[in-house]
């Protein structure tokens, strides 16, 4: 989400005493502005206080669950490209492994950027008839053809919840071969998905897709609570599709909104985790019978672990890595840096 410029006044507001912890309910009201506002603030307050070491969500996000198991997050590199300026979205590769496929948030061009661990974009997937309402999240779904792949970029984001359709773009994962990478562009048209919630317009920036290939959307809420949409398949290009309601994802008691508020969701590989991110905090849930349609609505009865992420100016993207071992992160902002939390028992990942 694309944030208007802070107020001095919501540093001093507090992360606790703000009216943001009060709640809001599902559906944002007309207040909406000012409360990005405060969030656009309470995210660079919390930044550079978790830099000093002195930032008390972030230390109660990582005391507040046992921490999952995942080493402490290294920096892999720093993109400094300036036309990847607010990284909204982030998915590992399946088809091209070390490669990642991002993007930017609202108002950007309909882009896809293809990083390499270097920090590079290598290649920019030029989206025909797209349009970045507000590109929020990517992710990966099976493809029609076995062992393929297919890139899905959600335009969900509403920060008013005033919009009647949703929109996920779909489009085979391209081949980078050395004459695409030596081009530095690629063209593609996407399936267009339209999609309506059953029960009406509200903001959202995280979306995942799980191995039978469903789509999960998860809503940005501001009084602590998360619902989840299931985009059943098939999905149909030609019609409207209908998010339907699949349950609440529960965090531990007392946790601060700006911790819980969803700005990105990824699904490991083998369909075992789900994890989510908002602005201070990540949050992992154990997945049983990942290929089952359920499995995702029956974690939402559980409690999840907490992440260490680093901290980020504004965090808006995780995904795991194609072997789903690891995890990674990118802010907005330019230059941004890419961040990779591999597994508690390994090495730290090897910088390019």
């Amino acid at each position: 989400m694309r944030h208007s410029p802070p107020r001095e006044q919501a540093f001093q507001a507090g992360c606790h005493g703000h009216p943001l912890s009060r709640g809001s309910g599902p559906r944002a009201g007309a207040d909406d502005t000012a409360r990005c506002d405060v969030i656009s603030a309470l995210c660079k307050a919390t930044f550079f206080m978790a830099l000093a070491g002195c930032c008390p969500v972030a230390a109660w996000a990582q005391a507040s669950r046992p921490v999952a198991t995942y080493a402490e997050p290294v920096a892999v590199c720093q993109i400094s490209d300036p036309r990847l300026n607010e990284a909204s979205g982030l998915v590992a590769s399946r088809r091209n492994p070390g490669y990642y496929y991002t993007h930017n948030d609202s108002g950007g061009e309909p882009h896809v950027y293809v990083l390499d661990r270097s920090g590079r974009i290598v290649v920019t997937i030029r989206l025909a008839g797209a349009t970045n309402t507000d590109w929020e999240d990517i992710a990966l779904s099976p493809g029609n053809a076995p062992g393929s792949f297919d890139i899905c970029v959600a335009d969900i984001g509403d920060n008013k919840s005033r919009r009647p359709e949703i929109v996920i773009y779909r489009l085979a994962e391209p081949e980078l071969d050395a004459a695409t990478r030596a081009r530095g562009v690629a063209d593609a048209t996407p399936a267009t998905i339209r999609c309506r919630y059953e029960n009406g317009p509200r903001n959202a920036e995280g979306f995942a897709v799980d191995r039978s290939g469903v789509g999960w959307v998860f809503s940005k809420r501001f009084d602590g609570k998360c619902d989840v949409y299931r985009l059943a398949t098939p999905w149909n290009p030609d019609a409207v599709n209908t998010l339907q309601r699949a349950g609440l994802l529960k965090f531990p008691d007392g946790t601060p909104p700006l911790a819980t508020m969803v700005t990105a969701a990824d699904i490991s590989c083998d369909g075992a985790r789900l994890v989510t991110r908002s602005y201070v905090a990540g949050w992992e849930w154990q997945l049983s019978g990942g290929t089952s349609p359920n499995a995702l609505s029956a974690a939402c009865e559980h409690l999840p672990s907490a992440l260490r992420l680093a901290p980020e100016q504004q965090g808006e993207a995780i995904c795991f890595s194609a072997d789903g071992k690891s995890l990674l992160t990118i802010s907005e902002g330019s230059p941004t840096t890419l961040y990779e939390s591999p597994p508690a028992d390994s090495a730290a990942p090897e910088r390019p």
